[in-house]
C-alpha cells in the first residue's frame, strides 16, 4: 500500500534526512520542543501555523513558501475544521511570496462555505487601504462570483474596486468596465458613489457619449446636493462631518456635476443650454465647511467658468476673443491642452487663421510620449493628469487639426505630421474614433490636387 504523503510526512522525512533529532531541531528552529513535538507526533497532531512552516523550512535551508500546496491541503482536510485566522496568515504570506496559483486554490476551498464571503471582502478592503488595490482584485473577484445577495453593498463595492483598479489608457476596456460596473453604482455607501458617477462620467466623456455624461452629471448633482445638506445640519448640532471619508472636496463634485454638463452640452452644441451652467461654478465661495484643498478647488473651478465661457463665444462665433484668449492661456498655460481643441474647432468653423497660435504650443501638441506628457507635463494641471481623458483631448486635437489643414487646402509635412500622431493615438487607445478618421481620410482624397505639395 502507497504511503500518503502528507505535511507531517515530509518535514519528518527532510528532518532524517538531515539528522536532526527532536530537541537539536527544536533549538535550530527556535520552535518549542513541546509544541513541536505536539504539531509532528501528537495523536492528533497539534495544528501547525504558517509561520511555523517557514521556520522550520528555513532550518531546513529549503526556499521560502516550501511545502505551501501540502499546507493549503491540511487547512481544508475533513479532519481539521477551516480556521479564518489561520487561512487569512496564509493568504496574506502568499501575496507577500506572489504565489498566486496558491491564492486562487485557497479562495476555491474557502468557497465551500459562503459564510467565508464576508472574510475575503473584509481582507480585500483591508489591502485597498493600505494602497494594494491591484493585489486585491482576486478577492473581490471571489465576492462577486459567490455573493449571493445581489443587492449587497459588498457585492456593489467589489464591482466599483475592480472597475477603479482595470481602468487603462485603453478607452474600449474602460468602456466594458463602466458597462460592468454601470448597474452596481447606486448600491455603494456615498462616499464611494460620488466618486463612482464621477469616473463614470470621464469614461463617458472619452467615447463622446453626451447623454450618458449628463445622466451621470445630474445624479452626481442630486447626491452631492443632499450630502451638502446633511452636513450644514450636521455642523448646526455641533456633530463631526462624514465628508472626511470622501476622496475630494464635496465643493469638487458638487462643481464638477455642473461643469460636466455644461461640457456636455456644448460638445452638443446646445451653447444657449450650456451658458447658464457657467454661473453655477463660476462662485462657489458660499459653500460651507470648505478646509484648504476645497478653497484651491474653488479657485479652479472659477478660473475654469472664464475659460469655458470664452469658449461658448469662439465656438458661437464671437470670433474678436481669441485676443482675449491668448492672453488669458498665456497667464494660464496649465489649460493649453483642452483649450487647443476648442480653438482649433473654432478656426474651423469659422475659417480662423491659428497658424502662430499652433506654433506657440508645438511641444505641447506633438509631445515625445502621449502618457508621459499627460503624466508630467510641465505645464499641465493636476486636474487633467486623467489618463484616458488626456487621450481624448490628443485625438481631438489632432482631429480638428487635420480637419483645419484640409479646409485650408494644404497637404503639407505638418498634415503628415498631425496624421500620424491621429492614426497612432486612435489604433493605441480609442479604436472607436476610426469611423471619425475614415470620414477625414475621404475628405482628404477630395482635396485638390494641385495642393498636395
Amino acid at each position: 500500500m502507497k504511503h500518503r504523503i502528507t505535511l507531517i510526512t515530509e518535514l519528518e522525512s527532510e528532518m532524517h534526512k538531515q539528522g536532526y533529532s527532536l530537541s537539536h531541531f527544536s533549538k535550530v528552529s527556535g520552535i518549542n520542543r513541546g509544541i513541536l513535538s505536539a504539531t509532528l507526533n501528537g495523536n492528533p497532531p497539534k495544528i501547525m501555523s504558517i509561520t511555523q512552516l517557514d521556520a522550520m523550512a528555513k532550518a531546513l535551508g529549503k526556499p521560502e513558501s516550501w511545502l505551501y500546496e501540502l499546507f493549503v491541503e491540511q487547512c481544508f482536510s475533513e479532519e481539521n475544521k477551516t480556521n479564518w485566522r489561520r487561512v487569512r496568515t496564509l493568504l496574506l504570506r502568499c501575496i507577500e511570496l506572489n504565489r498566486d496559483d496558491l491564492i486562487g486554490d485557497i479562495l476555491n476551498s474557502l468557497m465551500e462555505d459562503p459564510a467565508h464571503v464576508a472574510h475575503v471582502f473584509d481582507l480585500a478592503e483591508e489591502l485597498v487601504e493600505q494602497n494594494q488595490a491591484i493585489v486585491a482584485m482576486p478577492f473581490y473577484e471571489c465576492v462577486i462570483e459567490n455573493e449571493r445577495n445581489y443587492h449587497s453593498e459588498r457585492l456593489a463595492i467589489s464591482h466599483y474596486r475592480i472597475f477603479r483598479a482595470r481602468t487603462s489608457p485603453i478607452i474600449e476596456n474602460n468602456l466594458r468596465l463602466a458597462m460592468v460596473f454601470h448597474p452596481f453604482r447606486n448600491r455603494l455607501p456615498d462616499h464611494l458613489r460620488l466618486e463612482a458617477l464621477l469616473q463614470l462620467s470621464n469614461i463617458y466623456y472619452t467615447i463622446q457619449d453626451w447623454d450618458m455624461v449628463i445622466d451621470c452629471a445630474n445624479e452626481l448633482n442630486v447626491l452631492s446636493n443632499i450630502i451638502y445638506a446633511q452636513e450644514c445640519k450636521r455642523r448646526k448640532k455641533n456633530l463631526p462631518v462624514t465628508t472626511v471619508l470622501l476622496e475630494r472636496p464635496l465643493v469638487t463634485y458638487y462643481a464638477q456635476s455642473h461643469l460636466m454638463k455644461f461640457v456636455a452640452l456644448e460638445h452638443m452644441e446646445k451653447y444657449d443650454e450650456a451658458r447658464p451652467y457657467l454661473k453655477e461654478f463660476a462662485d462657489l465661495s458660499w459653500f460651507e465647511g470648505l478646509d484648504d484643498i476645497g478653497k484651491e478647488d474653488v479657485e479652479k473651478f472659477k478660473l475654469y467658468a472664464v475659460f469655458n465661457e470664452l469658449n461658448l463665444d469662439l465656438l458661437t462665433g464671437n470670433t474678436d476673443k481669441l485676443v482675449d484668449y491668448v492672453e488669458l492661456l498665456k497667464a494660464h498655460p496649465g489649460e493649453a491642452l483642452p483649450s487647443l481643441v476648442i480653438i482649433s474647432k473654432a478656426a474651423n468653423k469659422y475659417n480662423m487663421n491659428i497658424d502662430d497660435i499652433l506654433a506657440d504650443y508645438d511641444d505641447i501638441i506633438y509631445p515625445n510620449d502621449i502618457l508621459d506628457y499627460i503624466h508630467h507635463g510641465k505645464f499641465l494641471r493636476d486636474h487633467y493628469k486623467d489618463i484616458p481623458i488626456g487621450i481624448s483631448r490628443y485625438i481631438n486635437i489632432y482631429y480638428q487639426l487635420a480637419l483645419y489643414q484640409c479646409n485650408r487646402n494644404v497637404y503639407d509635412e505638418k498634415l503628415e505630421k498631425i496624421l500620424i500622431a491621429l492614426e497612432t493615438s486612435v489604433e493605441k487607445y480609442n479604436r472607436g474614433r476610426i469611423i471619425d478618421c475614415l470620414a477625414l481620410f475621404k475628405k482628404l482624397r477630395e482635396m485638390p490636387r494641385e495642393h498636395k505639395e
